[in-house]
């Protein structure tokens, strides 16, 4: 049925989280930490993001639609949603989208003469709006919205997906794609199994009102079927460490950076102190503030 998880909220308490399972998982898929600050951190994968926020009152990991996918290509999806499930949590925001090879201004048209002004997904009236542009084929598409900027537990959109990856990526597909695309906030109290299996969360809301619900999926009711489990493999750590040093397009360019700054021992003994700040805490290791060259 063709319905992905396309973004997912996990909020956890400050001082119980899963971290360094979710970090070992999502860096086997090859995402590359951008920034850190204090505990936040920002990893990047296949385009997209997961950003890792310590609060005083919560800690949230939040993960794209496109940081998802690079995980699917990896074969490390399931995996990442098992480390996930390592600490009591609450999925605060899932996203679950569906796509069909059709063409999308005439569906926004369609959706705008239905709803005009209101869409219930739930008992609160959710304001609808389109944001449009025109294609080089002459034709107005975009987005239509249901709850576009609202704090509404489910909200909607419908949009060209064709031109949404032009826009963004550059990416031509060959044919139409039209996304359907629900979001599920904490009050619908979706689980990890839902971000696993998708299908009856998204259905429940989207038929009708959207698309003509298929026939056979099951009724969705918050925790169906008690806990979800996936056994994860056991990952060889030196062996991803290798890999890691490898494949890091970072590691190159400061090795490289280094050797023509002339550099090599002082960016050496910076690395260094890295690795000593991990193992005692500190900066024990006190290289110079920087080499006495005129490169520096």
């Amino acid at each position: 049925m063709n319905v992905k998880c396309d973004w997912l909220d996990v909020t956890y308490a400050p001082n119980d989280t899963p971290e360094n399972d979710v970090f070992e998982v999502i860096q086997s898929a090859g995402a590359e930490c951008r920034s850190r600050d204090g505990a936040d951190s920002v990893w990047f994968l296949n385009y997209g993001i997961l950003k890792v926020e310590y609060r005083k009152t919560h800690a949230r990991f939040s993960a794209s639609g496109a940081f998802l996918d690079g995980l699917r290509g990896a074969i490390c999806y399931m995996d990442y949603l098992s480390a996930l499930t390592g600490s009591p949590h609450n999925v605060t925001r899932l996203d679950a989208a569906h796509d069909v090879p059709k063409d999308t201004p005439a569906i926004i048209k369609a959706l705008h003469k239905r709803y005009p002004q209101e869409c219930n997904f739930t008992r609160k009236p959710l304001r609808t709006k389109r944001i449009l542009e025109t294609r080089l084929d002459g034709l107005e598409s975009g987005t239509w919205y249901a709850g576009h900027k609202q704090k509404g537990m489910v909200t909607g959109r419908v949009y060209d997906k064709r031109l949404q990856l032009l826009n963004v990526q550059g990416i031509q597909l060959p044919m139409a794609q039209t996304r359907y695309e629900l979001t599920f906030r904490k009050g619908i109290q979706a689980t990890i199994r839902d971000a696993a299996e998708p299908e009856r969360l998204f259905w429940q809301y989207a038929g009708p009102l959207l698309l003509k619900r298929p026939v056979g999926v099951p009724e969705w009711v918050s925790g169906w079927g008690g806990g979800w489990d996936h056994k994860r493999e056991e990952t060889c750590l030196p062996a991803l460490l290798k890999q890691r040093i490898e494949s890091s397009a970072d590691l190159q360019a400061i090795a490289e950076l280094a050797v023509k700054a002339g550099c090599e021992d002082w960016a050496s003994q910076l690395l260094a102190r890295i690795f000593e700040k991990h193992l005692h805490g500190g900066d024990t290791l006190h290289a110079t503030d920087a080499p006495h060259t005129s490169a520096a």
